[in-house]
């Protein structure tokens, strides 16, 4: 039987050619362990940047702080990678930030973990040019007690109380806070404490009391309590102050933290005549089946509308 070469060829698959992309437009890149603050308990972020940060390009990204949900001991860095890579990937540096533990040291009681977090701001700000961040497009997210941290750094914006003196004279504001499943009025949680009818009994004799500074020597004392209400965003509000844009996510299936939670957060931020959104996710618990990507999507809207992009 006689081989026909012309058939074989035209049987072959077609070769595919596709553009180079020099300017590796939606690829990104990962750098571990970026130092923040010297010289206490290793205080490092993980930096994802867009992948010509670095090779010449001289454009100027908005940047996320991203602060994991860890019931204030020590954020687990990694746990949302792939959904923070989607966003580097789309043209954001974001961090993801860790920050001191009083579980595992009890002098880093409240407000320990809030300066932290407000000195990344402020590090990002004062590395702008480093990083290839637009200083004024810092933006912050976070998650459960992150979510409490991120509305905290929103609501006290260069706030003299809580500057430890790094990076002096930056400021620490942000334009716009994203807060998933967040804890907003910690008194709730302190009342709870010796109740059975009450249903926010979130994390009963642990971190929280931790971070609070609480012990059963102390009981729930005075400064307890004070400590309880400066680490709620909700009592924070000040009359006729203007506050960054919030998103606020919840699960109506909370069991740690209530959604109510959220939904007064919401209420109090627009009774103060401030931007403030509200999602709820039907049944969704803490966590868990609350992620999906229609959450996502919402979320990146929501920044891509403040960060201008």
């Amino acid at each position: 039987m006689q081989h026909d070469m012309h058939d074989d060829d035209e049987r072959q698959p077609e070769i595919l050619h596709l553009p180079a992309n020099p300017k590796l437009d939606q690829m990104a890149r990962m750098t571990r362990d970026v130092a923040y603050k010297t010289g206490a308990d290793h205080l490092v972020m993980d930096v994802i940047a867009p992948q010509s940060f670095g090779d010449g390009d001289d454009r100027r990204y908005p940047a996320v702080v991203f602060v994991q949900g860890s019931a204030w001991t020590t954020p687990d860095r990694d746990a949302e990678i792939p959904q923070l890579s989607q966003l580097a990937r789309k043209g954001y540096v974001v961090v993801t930030v860790n920050h001191r533990d009083a579980s595992r040291n009890p002098k880093y009681v409240f407000p320990a973990y809030l300066q932290d977090v407000k000195s990344a701001v402020r590090f990002l700000r004062s590395h702008a040019d480093e990083w290839q961040i637009d200083a004024n497009r810092i933006g912050i997210w976070g998650t459960s007690s992150g979510g409490n941290t991120s509305l905290l750094v929103g609501l006290t914006a260069d706030d003299e109380r809580y500057d430890d003196g790094t990076n002096a004279g930056v400021s620490d504001a942000v334009s716009y806070v994203v807060a998933c499943f967040p804890p907003t009025d910690l008194t709730e949680a302190i009342d709870a404490y010796d109740r059975e009818d009450v249903d926010f009994r979130m994390y009963y004799g642990g971190p929280l009391a931790a971070v609070l500074g609480a012990s059963p020597q102390t009981g729930v004392n005075d400064e307890i309590r004070r400590r309880a209400a400066l680490m709620s965003p909700y009592l924070q509000l000040k009359p006729g102050e203007q506050y960054p844009p919030t998103l606020l996510l919840h699960g109506t299936g909370d069991s740690v933290v209530p959604y109510r939670q959220s939904v007064k957060m919401r209420d109090a931020l627009l009774g103060n005549g401030n931007s403030a959104r509200l999602v709820l996710v039907d049944g969704a618990e803490h966590e868990h089946d609350f992620w999906s990507q229609p959450v996502l999507d919402v979320i990146e809207a929501f920044i891509a509308e403040h960060s201008r992009c």
